[in-house]
């Protein structure tokens, strides 16, 4: 761990806030619609563009800005991990396809848990100081993760009367949770705009405004999912960034980085989908 590591509120609260939030969206929409949008062309696409896309794309960047190595790393940590947890309620804001939305979270976050850790892994083998490392957090990661979703489909077929009151609640819960984590987490925020330096300000900045085309060009020609695909492909899941953190060896501006990007992600992202929402399909 680096030498100024997360508190362990920090780290509680980060594991709260995945349940929470990951309990709402697997209590939104049954199983049986989870796979069918599984299958679909859209869902290939939108896979395309966040494991494969969006890693290239971060490369590119961090190489065209010359990014230092410990932000380096940083940065591409962030941009090889997708399902950004805020991207239900952006989408929402936007009015797009609830539906949609919450189906690629679903996949987007669960698919995370093997493919994140193991791209980093590849791509940055000297943070893994301990054999077993990639296990060990794969381990980590499906206790956390897994247990949300198994929940609210259990919840769903044996308890469907309290179904839609918990999802309320657990929603509710992920965004107080996530306030509370703003707030704990304000200070080092404050901090990551001063290491970045104006590259890696402008890399971030560049990366979530390509992601918002990327996603809107592979959104396909419906309105409400082109929203919802731009918005969902640059919400990247810097909680799960901060989990791997906690279990490796990370330099301190490698995880300032990461809370740099949570900093700009949130308020680009409202912005541009509070814009979205104005834009309207043509009659």
């Amino acid at each position: 761990m680096i030498d100024d590591p997360l508190s362990s509120s920090i780290q509680i609260v980060i594991f709260l806030f995945l349940f929470t939030f990951l309990l709402s969206v697997a209590l939104e929409k049954p199983k049986q619609e989870i796979l069918t949008l599984m299958k679909s062309s859209l869902m290939g696409r939108s896979l395309f563009a966040n494991f494969i896309l969006l890693p290239i794309l971060g490369t590119i960047l961090a190489w065209l800005f010359r990014l230092p190595p410990e932000i380096s790393v940083g940065f591409l940590m962030v941009a090889l991990a997708p399902g950004g947890m805020l991207g239900l309620h952006f989408a929402r804001v936007a009015k797009g396809d609830l539906a949609y939305t919450v189906e690629l979270i679903f996949l987007l976050s669960l698919l995370s848990i093997v493919i994140t850790p193991t791209l980093i892994y590849l791509i940055f083998p000297s943070i893994a100081t301990a054999d077993g490392f990639i296990v060990s957090l794969l381990g980590r990661l499906l206790f956390f993760i897994i247990p949300p979703f198994l929940a609210g489909q259990v919840i769903q077929h044996w308890l469907a009367s309290i179904a839609t009151k918990l999802q309320k609640l657990s929603s509710f819960l992920s965004i107080i949770l996530f306030i509370t984590l703003t707030v704990l987490t304000s200070r080092l925020k404050v901090l990551d705009t001063q290491a970045l330096a104006w590259n890696g300000l402008a890399a971030i900045v560049v990366f979530i405004g390509m992601a918002w085309f990327v996603g809107w060009q592979l959104g396909g020609p419906e309105l409400a999912n082109r929203k919802v695909l731009a918005i969902s492909t640059s919400m990247r899941n810097v909680a799960i960034c901060l989990l791997i953190a906690t279990s490796s060896v990370v330099n301190q501006n490698t995880e300032s980085t990461m809370l740099g990007f949570s900093a700009l992600l949130t308020p680009m992202n409202l912005v541009f989908a509070i814009a979205m929402s104005r834009i309207q399909p043509k009659s």
